[in-house]
């Protein structure tokens, strides 16, 4: 990554740590571990989107990825699923696309069912489809990826 200037460079250095944090609290909070979340960033869009990995501290081999950013869900699948952070992003596109028509699902059972259910399960497909088909574009342009593969300089692997 080349930044303009230190302001710069300071900025991403705190979005950054900021997605860090909000890495660790996603694992905790979706219980995928109890213990201290360890972590780091692998692969990144400056202040748009961040790929992560997080595992306890005591067992790295139950890492597992984490995607977050703006106008995106928050989300995690196993580290087993994807090699790299752009694997791990075509996965979570496809698993948006498929959570996207379960909700179309659900919208169609709220039209024959409860009608004073508020979700308006039409919206919420419609985002999430929205947002899949954001990152697979993403996924599909080779020039990001090869460029800033792996992990950020100075993490460990």
């Amino acid at each position: 990554m080349v930044f303009k200037n230190q302001q710069e460079l300071e900025a991403y250095a705190e979005w950054a740590k900021t997605e860090l944090k909000g890495m660790a609290d996603h694992a905790r909070n979706s219980d995928l571990f109890q213990e201290e979340a360890v972590g780091h960033a692998i692969w990144t869009l400056p202040h748009r989107l961040f790929i992560g990995k997080v595992w306890p501290q005591t067992d790295r081999n139950r890492a597992y990825w984490i995607i977050s950013g703006v106008d995106i869900p928050t989300d995690h699948i196993e580290s087993s699923l994807a090699e790299t952070a752009r694997e791990a992003a075509r996965h979570f596109s496809l698993k948006w696309q498929l959570q996207a028509g379960r909700l179309g699902d659900l919208r169609d059972q709220e039209e024959t069912g409860s009608p004073d259910n508020d979700i308006e399960w039409e919206k919420v497909s419609g985002k999430l489809q929205a947002q899949a088909e954001a990152l697979y574009g993403l996924v599909e342009q080779e020039e990001i990826w090869r460029q800033t593969e792996g992990p950020l300089v100075g993490e460990p692997s």
